[in-house]
């Protein structure tokens, strides 16, 4: 867009070729001055921000790099983080059979304890039917230990009857 042209130009009536600026100078080099002028200072304000946008795009990259280096750091994290939770399921599995194992030898322990307590009531009753067997047993040992005591007697007694019965037939 061309700039607007000098105010001089605009509501001068004189002749152009006798005009002359503060400086001297026929208008149309003064237009010409001031646009290059116009235009030094667009160009300056584009290298200042060229200059910006340079210096934004250094520290825009710098960040960048940062930011991957942070992000290859956290995958390397994520890493060492799912390795380690992979040990760690490997190392639960494991438990879990081994508790699984050891659940099933339990059982069948109960199964064999369960055995035994019912072997051990069945003892416990043929235990007891004895006892009473060995207890009747002693009483018949008693019985009969005082009927052989007592035979010593009767053989006396047998023997008397004998010797009376002989004594009786003659």
């Amino acid at each position: 867009m061309p700039p607007p042209p000098h105010p001089s130009m605009i509501d001068d009536s004189r002749e152009p070729q006798f005009r002359v600026d503060a400086r001297g100078l026929p208008p149309q080099f003064s237009i010409l001055e001031d646009r290059l002028a116009a235009q030094n200072q667009d160009v300056q304000g584009l290298l200042a921000d060229n200059q910006r946008l340079a210096a934004t795009h250094v520290a825009l990259k710098q960040e960048l790099e940062v930011a991957q280096h942070e992000l290859q750091r956290i995958m390397h994290y994520i890493d060492s983080l799912r390795a380690e939770e992979e040990i760690m399921m490997r190392e639960m599995y494991d438990k879990s059979m081994r508790s699984e194992m050891e659940l099933r030898e339990v059982d069948a322990m109960r199964a064999e304890i369960q055995k035994i307590r019912a072997d051990i009531k069945e003892f416990t009753s043929g235990r007891q039917e004895l006892t009473s067997q060995v207890h009747l047993m002693t009483q018949d040992l008693a019985r009969l230990t005082a009927d052989l005591q007592q035979i010593p007697t009767l053989t006396a007694e047998i023997e008397n009857t004998k010797q009376e019965l002989q004594r009786a037939r003659f």
